[in-house]
């Protein structure tokens, strides 16, 4: 049996310390479109390329092309980790959108699909450039304050584990991040900036929002369902007047684990989406 996979091009938007890696999969059969992938934070992103491989070559067979960026600092992009802030990630997706509808003449409306923390991204730039694409959602970060919080809570798991002063490391981190200061968490140097940016996020819809909204998540139960958090934002989006759905699927939380794992009933309900985008 003869398995046909997608073209795949790697290249490099941008010079010298604006270069960022991108790897652009080609549209199978007719094309429907072009999806926009903004992905997650920190090492979420390394845990979720195998999964996001899959949905792509998935979409691509499709009929969807697909541009993924690695943001400034991150993957295969020019720059530290600490060198990101929140407005050179805007930025970032503001060159990709562009380069999506510069270089592709194929028609279809430009779709665009975040994953965990990359929907308070998504959300901040369209809401600042006053913009509206059908959104596929998976697994969104709703409070980006909270996400913050979690994110510290990485290295408060490391020093509990060597001093009994420990208790005050969330704090000390909170203020050093507010004093200008970039502090390193599981790694990652995270600057003030950038801090200062996730925190002030949120997954939300702008008043001139009018396009589709897709949220996929991987959720518990059998059959599984949306947790209350996802429900309650569902119903306030669809009161507003949002055209909004929300699937729940089965299967791993495969952006936590660092062993490689993936979640396949995500991606039937993501082409379903698709499907009533295309023209």
């Amino acid at each position: 049996m003869n398995l046909v996979f997608p073209k795949r091009d790697a290249c490099f938007l941008g010079e010298h310390e604006e270069r960022r890696f991108c790897l652009f999969t080609h549209a199978m059969g007719r094309p429907r479109g072009a999806i926009l992938y903004v992905h997650p934070f920190a090492e979420e992103l390394n845990r979720s390329r195998r999964m996001v491989a899959l949905a792509t070559q998935a979409f691509a067979q499709q009929g969807w092309s697909v541009l993924q960026m690695d943001l400034r600092g991150c993957g295969d992009s020019e720059g530290d980790f600490s060198d990101a802030c929140w407005d050179s990630w805007l930025a970032d997706l503001d060159r990709a959108h562009a380069w999506l509808n510069t270089h592709l003449a194929h028609g279809g409306p430009t779709v665009l699909w975040s994953l965990r923390a990359g929907s308070l991204l998504a959300s901040s730039w369209l809401a600042q450039r006053g913009l509206s694409l059908p959104w596929l959602a998976w697994q969104p970060v709703f409070q980006g304050a909270q996400y913050l919080t979690q994110f510290l809570r990485i290295r408060l798991g490391a020093d509990l584990a060597s001093s009994s002063q420990s208790g005050n490391v969330l704090a000390e981190l909170r203020a050093a991040l507010k004093g200008g200061e970039t502090v390193s968490v599981g790694g990652y140097g995270l600057s003030a900036a950038l801090a200062r940016g996730l925190e002030g996020s949120s997954f939300a819809l702008h008043p001139g929002f009018h396009a589709p909204v897709s949220v996929i998540e991987v959720a518990s139960g059998e059959p599984p369902e949306l947790p209350p958090a996802t429900s309650n934002w569902l119903n306030k989006a669809r009161q507003a007047g949002h055209a909004c759905e929300g699937v729940a699927t089965s299967g791993n939380r495969f952006w936590q684990s660092a062993e490689v794992e993936v979640a396949l009933d995500m991606i039937a309900p993501s082409q379903a989406a698709l499907q009533g985008w295309a023209p």
